[in-house]
């Protein structure tokens, strides 16, 4: 690896978790959309994971299975999430989002989104393109990644 790319991944690094907790600190000061931080990130992860099982939700999230499942039945509950039964096994349930979760997830999404607008505008336009620019490199190289199950450090940007 050469010296640019461990500079960058130094940077990456530092910053991803600052911006991480701003977000995580919006969620939770604000209750945007009256979600709480866990239930907030279960609906991005179905918004992006369709017909996800219990399973990988807390996977993902790190929680246990008891705990992801308290989260869901709630998240169910309020209509944001639905379960359905898998066809080829039907002892296997498929978690997606509804419509009305679709709905919250957005909202939280915009005022976290205006949120951040405002903490950015302090950066000279210039600048704000290139972080806009960078953020749809990182978001292509590790979208790619995901997409793939490719989270090996040789996965090049197409």
């Amino acid at each position: 690896m050469d010296n640019t790319s461990k500079r960058c991944a130094r940077e990456v690094l530092d910053t991803v978790p600052l911006v991480m907790r701003f977000i995580r600190d919006q969620v939770r000061q604000h209750r945007a959309s009256e979600l709480s931080l866990p239930q907030f990130r279960a609906l991005i992860f179905l918004s992006r994971t369709k017909n996800s099982s219990l399973s990988a939700v807390a996977e993902h999230l790190g929680l246990s299975l008891p705990a992801m499942s308290r989260l869901i039945n709630g998240l169910v509950n309020d209509r944001l999430v639905g379960r359905e039964l898998v066809l080829a096994n039907r002892r296997q349930i498929a978690l997606t989002l509804t419509n009305r979760g679709q709905a919250a997830l957005e909202k939280a999404r915009n005022e976290i989104r205006l949120r951040l607008a405002e903490s950015l505008k302090s950066i000279p336009a210039t600048q704000q393109k290139t972080v806009q620019r960078a953020m749809q490199v990182l978001h292509k190289v590790f979208d790619n990644q995901a997409s793939t199950g490719n989270t090996s450090s040789k996965a090049k940007p197409s």
